[in-house]
């Protein structure tokens, strides 16, 4: 009975000791499961937006443009231009598109993508490092190529026949751009031909272009790829700096403008003539007594005179001419002409026109109101 009763206390702790056993092995391993919160089905959830294009986040590569001349060769897209976007080896990416008012293009997937400013191959470069760094594990090979040039809205200043704004095709050659604004002038300095171009970031870039010389050596005029904004600046030939300019060469080119007008006031026989001629730019004197009538003839015994407008003293400059030297073959007579020369027959016509310029309550100081005292004299004569 005693030995039941110890054998049944026995089992018992041995029972109780192998459940706290258990108990605590389980209690250890328990995985303890976060409890849940309640949600408001009415708030907004938040969804972080992706990285602009090249923003803050995601900076833009480095491009050299230390090379200012040649930053001149190279092609910058703007508003208009077409290009078209190839991704070979992901062709869903790949895309032909036209740069919006604001200068950016829409990618498959990638979305809005501003080009404005940049040249095909950076392009290129910026497209694959925005690939690699949000979609692909690595750089793609992109290709760009410009399918529609934007026109090209070029200002024209300086020496030039008609200055102002011309629109033009990129890759007008420079000399055509000039032919359609007139020409230089007589007082152009084709040596000193300046090219302005604005880059997107400010960047102001210049370009000095010789045309003198291509035409002294027979060489081609040098070849310039005009871009929409560019400026083009023709100087103005300095006092003393024209001793080796060969004015007479550049008269009969195709860079100024291609005729002058020349008035011609000789005595007729119902009182004053006058006659208005339209020659070939770079002709002399000599043209002009060839031009004339023979019942209007230069080659008499009359006194001659050359009136010019000098814009460096803004007055009127006068030079005799000698008819009979000329067709003796004296060549220092036979000048080369300009817009807007007079040529005066009779020392009684000339007296008569410098009163006239005396009477005036303004004086001439300009090229304008020289040309507008003659055209109103004209108007006079008829």
């Amino acid at each position: 009975m005693y030995l039941n009763k110890a054998l049944l206390i026995t089992v018992l702790s041995c029972t109780v000791n192998y459940g706290l056993m258990i108990s605590s092995s389980y209690s250890q391993d328990s995985i303890r499961v976060p409890k849940k919160t309640r949600t408001d089905s009415t708030a907004t959830p938040t969804i972080e937006p992706a990285p602009a294009t090249f923003g803050p986040r995601n900076p833009l590569p480095t491009f050299d443009r230390t090379n200012s001349s040649r930053q001149f060769d190279v092609y910058r897209l703007d508003t208009g231009d077409g290009v078209s976007i190839s991704v070979p080896q992901f062709p869903e990416f790949s895309t032909v598109a036209t740069l919006d008012a604001e200068g950016n293009v829409i990618m498959p997937i990638l979305g809005r993508v501003p080009l404005v400013g940049l040249t095909t191959s950076e392009v290129e470069a910026k497209i694959a490092y925005e690939l690699g760094q949000r979609f692909l594990r690595e750089q793609p090979e992109v290709l760009v190529t410009l399918t529609l040039s934007r026109p090209a809205q070029i200002t024209i200043l300086g020496e030039i026949f008609r200055p102002g704004f011309y629109n033009f095709q990129a890759g007008t050659p420079l000399n055509a751009v000039l032919q359609t604004a007139g020409g230089t002038t007589q007082e152009a300095d084709l040596r000193s031909v300046m090219l302005r171009r604005t880059l997107v970031d400010g960047t102001v870039l210049e370009q000095k272009i010789d045309l003198y010389t291509p035409l002294l050596t027979g060489q081609q005029i040098p070849s310039v790829f005009l871009q929409g904004g560019d400026t083009i600046i023709v100087s103005r030939i300095k006092v003393g700096e024209d001793r080796d300019y060969d004015r007479n060469l550049v008269a009969r080119s195709s860079l100024p403008q291609q005729t002058i007008t020349v008035r011609v006031i000789i005595p007729s026989a119902t009182g004053t003539a006058l006659r208005n001629l339209s020659l070939r730019n770079g002709s002399t004197f000599i043209d002009v007594v060839a031009s004339l009538p023979v019942s209007q003839p230069l080659l008499v015994g009359e006194e001659i005179t050359l009136l010019r407008f000098d814009p460096e003293t803004r007055r009127i400059a006068s030079q005799r001419l000698h008819t009979k030297d000329v067709a003796k073959g004296d060549m220092t007579q036979n000048i080369l002409l300009q817009d807007e020369d007079v040529i005066v027959v009779s020392r009684t016509l000339l007296g008569k026109i410098f009163n006239a310029i005396n009477a005036l309550t303004q004086p001439i100081r300009t090229f304008f109101g020289y040309r507008r005292f003659f055209d109103d004299l004209d108007r006079d004569f008829r």
